[in-house]
């Protein structure tokens, strides 16, 4: 939870934000509390055992590290850098010394934050990977911290042995600290507090490690270290002129004392460099294979589309090309409907002839308005094209004195052109010829077209209330006549079975029966 993320994503009237940062407040200033009564009075100088017992249970170094896991760097690395200052101002260090005093504190944090951000390791201890990294990096960071001796003994005039001690029980009781306090409370508390961060907070996404980041913690870690190294090289100059200049007969041995500080810093140093450089070779080798990873995976994508896109653009031109021969075909058909209207037409009326001609071409567009709302140009629905042919068919060849009524109860299908166009031209005929000639000398009709669909099986009745087909009339005419030849040779292409029915003054039906 970055303190930034907080501020930005909540106001401060929001009760959480209260509670957070005044609890954080609080703890902040009860550890400077307590660590200033912890402080030994002879500044570091008595025996090892209290040096050991500070460290062991420095009460900011416990929250500021607990907080780190628990929040996030920033809230676990200002109590322990305020904390460690005040001690440091409080004991008489200057204003600049105990500044870098502090940072020593910080730069075991910084060393945490960069090894489980690199290694993207758990922190709550539940298995032996966990707990292997969480004492090696606490020894790392224990030894890092523990730079901040020499500065204090510098300050307080020490001499090599008791910075020596110092710094041993600095580093194994930071150790100690992090392995029997800090360590059983993670354990415990860690599944805790992350139900109630999940219960209370909307926890920010977790960003991969970048270039930036782990540049920044580099430079950061190693601004620190150079910072000591440069102190330690001062204070063994600083060394050697006090023990030149406050006696006149120095041995050998009184310089190799007087320098053994600058040596310990010299060789700390160098092994947390090497440290430092082995984590961010790591860091940078993992960004770069997730790097690598990424644009393999973005490549592969780019790789799949672009056969996906060549494929989809092959498909259009198949598409096209078929799009073409079945306009060629239906202009063709159209060609030929036009052609039988003229040579067997009896209509008299040469309107009723183009609104028969324009009610069929109507069909054939429709079966092509319908296909083409589809993406895959393959499927047309039954239920809502057969509904639109028949109400375009009673809207343009209806009657203003006869009042025909239009039901419907279909079930739905999917139909491929080759059916759709016979399909619609014989739902087109029929209803045409129902229109024309099934409601004569009657103001009032009624229609029905029904529709069943068996496992691809379709089962279509049209069926008119009209007065049926003539009696006296020769069977041979009506056969032979335009519309029925067009209704069986339409029914012929759908390989169907069709059956006509009628009866004086119950109306005539019409039963198709073919597959999909």
């Amino acid at each position: 939870m970055p303190l930034d993320y907080l501020l930005e994503n909540y106001t401060l009237g929001n009760v959480r934000v209260w509670g957070l940062i005044g609890g954080w407040v609080l703890i902040i200033g009860a550890t400077l509390a307590i660590t200033i009564q912890l402080l030994p009075e002879t500044s570091f100088t008595g025996n090892a055992n209290d040096i050991l017992y500070f460290f062991l249970f420095n009460p900011a170094l416990i929250a500021g590290i607990l907080l780190f896991f628990w929040l996030g760097f920033e809230w676990g690395f200002i109590p322990v850098f305020l904390s460690s200052f005040i001690v440091a101002f409080y004991s008489g260090i200057p204003w600049f010394w105990a500044l870098v005093f502090g940072i020593a504190f910080v730069l075991g944090i910084a060393i945490y934050a960069m090894a489980y951000q690199g290694f993207s390791v758990s922190y709550d201890l539940r298995n032996f990977k966990s707990i292997a990294f969480y004492i090696s990096i606490m020894f790392i960071g224990s030894i890092a911290s523990s730079l901040g001796a020499f500065i204090w003994s510098f300050i307080h005039h020490l001499s090599a042995y008791n910075t020596l001690i110092i710094w041993k029980s600095w580093w194994s009781g930071a150790f100690v600290q992090a392995v029997v306090i800090i360590g059983p409370a993670l354990f415990l508390f860690t599944p805790l507090v992350e139900r109630l961060k999940s219960k209370w907070l909307d926890l920010p996404d977790q960003h991969e490690v970048s270039m930036k980041w782990i540049l920044g913690a580099v430079g950061s870690i190693t601004t620190a270290l150079a910072l000591f190294i440069f102190s330690g090289r001062w204070l063994g100059k600083l060394r050697v002129q006090e023990v030149m200049t406050g006696n006149n007969t120095a041995t050998v041995k009184d310089v190799i004392t007087a320098l053994e500080s600058f040596e310990l810093i010299s060789w700390i140093s160098i092994a947390i460099i090497l440290v430092t450089g082995y984590g961010a070779f790591n860091l940078i080798s993992g960004w770069n294979k997730r790097l690598n990873d990424e644009v393999d995976s973005r490549t592969q994508e780019l790789d799949r589309n672009q056969v996906m896109l060549q494929k989809s653009l092959d498909e259009k031109k198949i598409l096209l090309k078929e799009i073409h021969h079945r306009v060629k075909n239906n202009l063709a058909l159209m060609g030929g409907l036009l052609e039988l209207q003229e040579r067997m037409g009896r209509e008299d009326d040469p309107v009723m002839n183009l609104q028969t001609a324009r009610s069929r071409i109507r069909s054939m567009a429709m079966a092509h308005e319908a296909l083409y709302q589809h993406e895959t140009l393959s499927d047309i629905s039954m239920k809502a094209y057969i509904e639109n042919i028949a109400g375009y068919t009673h809207k343009s060849i209806s009657n203003p004195d006869i009042d025909v009524e239009m039901h419907f109860d279909l079930d739905d299908a999917s139909l491929e052109m080759s059916k759709s166009i016979p399909l619609g031209l014989l739902v087109n005929e029929i209803l045409i010829n129902a229109i024309k000639h099934a409601f004569k000398g009657r103001n009032k009709g009624s229609i029905w077209l029904k529709s069943t669909n068996n496992n691809g099986t379709i089962l279509l009745s049209i069926h008119d209330d009209g007065v049926g087909l003539p009696e006296h009339e020769d069977e041979q005419q009506i056969s032979t006549s335009l519309g029925m030849t067009l209704i069986k040779k339409f029914s012929k292409q759908l390989q169907g079975d069709l059956s006509i029915s009628s009866e004086k003054g119950k109306g005539t039906s019409f039963m198709l029966e073919f597959k999909i």
